[in-house]
């Protein structure tokens, strides 16, 4: 039986925490194409209210080798980045094991990611891979492939956190208990960014449960 897994791993153990350096807000979403020339997943989105500002030259880190920005799209930019195929990382362990990446969301705080096994033992296969390679992680959700629902996946983490944290602060009700201010302070961001999270957010969720 297929199965599908999910799990956390915080932000600083992920290489590309560099990026964050640059834009501690900004939200990375992996780019789940399949490179035709046998690379490392090469590009992911960047996105964040201040993208344009984005400088690839001011980040490092030893599991890349270059980075550099396609294309900038609204809030959003394309990048591609080039990674040290002799480091060992959570992206190889990914690509060694009998496993599927299906999505990886990050931001400063942690990465979540979703992966997809033939059977149980492919997912035991990648876990034993992480304890070897001295990568914690954080299994947050199994499931059989067969109780997999769209709605589960309309949020990224981070639009998922601040949607909850608005309406668990009161922000939703008439008068409002809290405000966007408050909020930010709350998950350590600016004020501007949780305005975005709410607005991509609520767009989504409305877009996936309310629209054909």
């Amino acid at each position: 039986m297929a199965i599908e897994a999910a799990f956390d791993v915080s932000g600083e153990r992920f290489p590309l925490a560099c990026v964050f350096e640059e834009l501690a807000d900004a939200t990375v979403e992996l780019d789940r194409i399949v490179p035709t020339n046998g690379e490392t997943i090469p590009y992911f989105w960047l996105g964040d209210p201040n993208v344009e500002s984005f400088d690839p030259n001011a980040v490092s880190h030893p599991d890349l080798r270059a980075i550099s920005v396609v294309e900038t799209v609204g809030e959003e930019a394309l990048v591609r980045v080039e990674w040290d195929p002799d480091r060992k990382n959570l992206l190889t362990v990914l690509l060694e094991s009998p496993v599927v990446l299906v999505s990886a969301v990050g931001t400063r705080r942690r990465w979540s990611f979703e992966i997809r096994g033939d059977d149980r033992e492919a997912l035991a296969a990648f876990q034993s891979a992480c304890r070897e390679a001295a990568i914690p992680i954080d299994l947050t959700r199994l499931q059989p492939l067969s109780s997999r629902t769209d709605e589960s996946d309309a949020l990224t983490p981070a639009q998922r956190e601040a949607v909850l944290l608005t309406y668990e602060c009161g922000y939703f009700d008439s008068p409002r208990q809290a405000t966007q201010a408050e909020l930010a302070a709350e998950l350590d961001i600016t004020r501007q960014s949780v305005s975005s999270r709410l607005q991509r957010g609520l767009r989504r969720l409305v877009g996936n449960t309310m629209f054909d």
